[in-house]
């Protein structure tokens, strides 16, 4: 199908150039920005900007962003040095994502009755807010450090967090993820060098976008039927937005056509009956997780 439907190249390779240009203007501009409203409207365009710079490393996880293996994975190494994770970590957990999906061990939307109610609201909520992507911060550090930890006991009690880690833990693995970690950790210092070493900045940006990752990263799936490859939303969209996004909105498709690059994925919409809107599913995500009686859908 993916010689039928060829990847994208020159596009995404346009894309991710002035993402990166972006990426560096939008630093340099908030670091010369003494006004802290005004800094956070900068981040605010700066979380945008990574929403693409996401879209091509999720197009890299499934060898979809470019058609050389080697070059595929470097540019899904660079991108992941903007966006803060080890790049094969993040294929690792994405193509767990694809096997798990709407399972028990990734259910953030619904609860069951023998659950804490409040817990499962709170589980949801510091995901949205911010907590969701400040674990791949902090998969870098353990990575770089000591990335035996990454696979403890102590992270593995969570159940959604092992269903991610499940199956990740070979020598192989370890040692690539620690490798891009301590790259991704120059390449941030790098950045902070450029802007003179204005912590304000770093850290009200990379807030910003952390916050909008997180509020929507679950929002393709939230509420979709508990089945492993139909569990997902081809969700609507103004047709201007799909230059950010990359048509990740059209996620049922992807997960009945993981392989097929995003720019053909329209054609996948088998009906347009029962599509929602991206923005009224995502308020409807902020409402909290709802009870569920539909059980563990199975491999």
């Amino acid at each position: 199908m993916k010689d039928l439907y060829h990847i994208p190249t020159r596009i995404n390779l346009i894309i991710a150039f002035f993402c990166t240009v972006l990426y560096f203007f939008l630093l340099q501009v908030g670091s010369n920005t003494p006004e802290i409203g005004l800094k956070i409207l900068l981040g605010i365009a700066f979380g945008v900007i990574l929403i693409p710079v996401y879209s091509l490393m999720h197009e890299a996880a499934h060898k979809s962003l470019h058609p050389n293996k080697r070059g595929n994975i470097f540019l899904g190494q660079f991108l992941s040095n903007m966006f803060g994770v080890s790049y094969h970590f993040f294929q690792h957990c994405h193509l767990r994502h694809h096997k798990k999906n709407r399972t028990d061990e990734e259910m953030w939307d619904l609860y069951y009755e023998h659950q804490n109610k409040w817990l499962r609201h709170g589980n949801l909520y510091l995901m949205m807010i911010g907590l969701g992507y400040y674990a791949l911060w902090l998969s870098v550090v353990l990575f770089a450090i000591w990335p035996s930890l990454v696979h403890s006991s102590f992270f593995k009690k969570h159940r959604e967090i092992a269903g991610f880690l499940e199956g990740g833990d070979s020598p192989m693995d370890l040692k690539k993820s620690q490798i891009e970690s301590i790259v991704v950790i120059l390449f941030q210092i790098f950045s902070l060098w450029l802007i003179n070493w204005d912590f304000t900045t770093w850290i009200i940006f990379y807030s910003c976008h952390g916050f909008i990752w997180s509020s929507q990263n679950y929002v393709n799936h939230a509420f979709s039927p508990r089945d492993i490859i139909n569990g997902g939303h081809n969700l609507t969209m103004p047709k201007w937005l799909n230059v950010i996004y990359l048509n990740f909105n059209i996620h049922l498709a992807h997960h009945q056509n993981p392989s097929i690059p995003w720019l053909h994925l329209p054609k996948y919409i088998k009906s347009k009956e029962g599509r929602i809107s991206f923005f009224r599913n995502y308020i409807r995500l902020w409402r909290g997780p709802r009870l569920t009686h539909e059980p563990n859908p199975k491999d």
